[in-house]
């Protein structure tokens, strides 16, 4: 299953909060950190410390079809650490998110800049031409899901850098 973390679980949280209420009035993400370990495929758990340095979220009012638009613009410091070996990277990145949840579960994800993103199943991570792990994307992406955020179909990068976090990692 595909993870970008922070904005995706920030996302699901908000949604999960404010969808009855359905409101496009902006929310500020608090700077407290998210900490969550996972076991990926880099050969090692991956314990990850998420701090939002800014952040500007929109959920706006469902659409008449059904569907519902989440925008995220933000800062944001990770720090990843191999539960392992106990190295630790510190990563800053700023980047832009829109989802759109569709009536049928699916999710639109495009993305600008930067973001976190994490792979556990391989046929997910293919569908980006990678292997399961932990990367930072640089650039535009944009992916059609699931209502697990795992890819249905090949995803569109253009222009996008791949940073290979599990191999940074690696003792």
């Amino acid at each position: 299953m595909r993870r970008f973390v922070p904005i995706a679980l920030a996302a699901l949280l908000l949604i999960g909060l404010a969808a009855p209420v359905a409101a496009a009035k902006p929310e500020v993400f608090p700077n407290e950190p998210i900490a969550q370990t996972f076991d990926v495929e880099c050969g090692f758990d991956v314990e990850l410390q998420d701090y939002f340095a800014k952040g500007d979220q929109r959920l706006f009012t469902p659409n008449k079809d059904g569907s519902q638009r989440f925008h995220s613009n933000g800062g944001f410091r990770s720090i990843l650490t191999s539960a392992d070996s106990g190295k630790t990277i510190d990563v800053s990145y700023f980047g832009h998110i829109k989802l759109t949840f569709n009536a049928d579960g699916t999710i639109w994800v495009k993305q600008s800049q930067e973001a976190l993103w994490w792979f556990t199943d391989a046929a997910d991570a293919g569908m980006f031409g990678l292997t399961p792990g932990v990367y930072i994307f640089s650039g535009k992406v944009e992916v059609l899901t699931d209502g697990n955020f795992v890819a249905i179909a090949p995803a569109s990068m253009k222009n996008v850098t791949v940073r290979d976090l599990c191999a940074e990692l690696a003792p």
